[in-house]
């Protein structure tokens, strides 16, 4: 009994994804550092911008780092189930 429509199985690297949508409600973030993630010091960076990127900012790393490594980013709490 095969399948009518053979099962396939694919990865869609969705890297940047949640800073795009942020990016987009809010054009004045669009040139400058963007981390989307946890708020506070215990948060962690969901994704970032590739401007952040260049101040060594990356997902998986701590809030508190990501403050370190570029003080001046935007901190955004998520995009709030708009999506």
């Amino acid at each position: 009994m095969g399948l009518k429509y053979p099962r396939k199985i694919i990865h869609i690297d969705m890297d940047y994804f949640y800073a795009q949508i942020e990016e987009q409600k809010n054009s004045h973030l669009k040139n400058q550092p963007l981390a989307v993630g946890g708020q506070g010091i215990r948060g962690v960076i969901a994704t970032c911008n590739y401007i952040a990127r260049q101040f060594g900012v990356h997902s998986v790393l701590s809030t508190r780092k990501a403050l370190e490594r570029c003080p001046h980013h935007c901190d955004c709490a998520g995009t709030d189930g708009d999506i």
